[in-house]
């Protein structure tokens, strides 16, 4: 790499307040999609609703979504690759460099619905929640935090307390107020498919608010571990212009 490439630093005040505003704005469109949907009576809008719901899939929460897991992902990696001494703790940020690339993956090809598809297909005689996923994925929850339990009472406090928060908040959203909405979708007649009740859109919008928050919190404490984000501009050599 040449010496004098530039670089552009990216401090962890400016991503944090960066990160706000891009929530703020898909919050408040997700808002303005309730307005349409539930107060004016248009659920669809010529796709507006759709565009800006968050609980819809493929739109541009997801996008956000799907961009701050990559974040986790690549920060948690990168966490790896300092950690050239400790190999308990090298081993355990590429595992959840790992995790973060299978939830990104499963955010853009919603493996957990067909997760659940299947075992109500599968077990029909079993009473599962209607969101089934909830079960396997808990149980994956739990095996790795037995798994990472020693590297994660080695880091320092101020950075364990940090990850724990961010774990907590995205887990209360991920799987208990998924769990409580499945219950409740359930309850709901036949056509909760076709016409969304405002009790329903209230908990999505509670559920994804801990998951983005979550992920938020996550991503901002990896920047500020890692000391802000920085990248090389490609160096482009300057060559005179010959004389005629």
């Amino acid at each position: 790499m040449h010496p004098n490439t530039p670089r552009f630093v990216l401090t962890a005040a400016r991503f944090q307040l960066g990160l706000a505003l891009v929530l703020v704005f898909v919050f408040f469109m997700h808002g303005l999609a309730m307005i349409v949907a539930h107060g004016l009576g248009y659920p669809v809008a010529k796709g507006f609703v759709p565009l800006f719901h968050i609980d819809f899939e493929h739109n541009l929460p997801t996008l956000v979504a799907l961009l701050l897991l990559l974040g986790c992902a690549l920060t948690s990696a990168r966490a790896s690759a300092r950690e050239t001494v400790r190999t308990v703790h090298r081993r355990a940020w590429a595992l959840v460099s790992c995790l973060f690339l299978f939830l990104a993956a499963d955010e853009a090809f919603s493996f957990h619905e067909q997760l659940s598809g299947f075992a109500h297909d599968r077990f029909a005689d079993v009473s599962l929640p209607l969101f089934a996923w909830i079960i396997p994925y808990g149980a994956g929850v739990l095996v790795l935090g037995g798994i990472l339990l020693r590297w994660f009472l080695e880091l320092e406090a101020s950075l364990r307390a940090r990850l724990f928060l961010s774990g907590a908040i995205f887990l209360s959203g991920a799987i208990g107020l998924e769990f409580i909405s499945s219950g409740y979708y359930e309850s709901l007649p036949p056509d909760r498919d076709v016409y969304r009740t405002l009790g329903v859109d209230l908990l999505a919008t509670a559920e994804e608010a801990c998951e983005f928050a979550g992920l938020s919190l996550f991503l901002n404490t990896m920047v500020r571990h890692l000391g802000g984000v920085s990248f090389r501009t490609p160096h482009l050599p300057v060559v005179a212009a010959a004389r005629r």
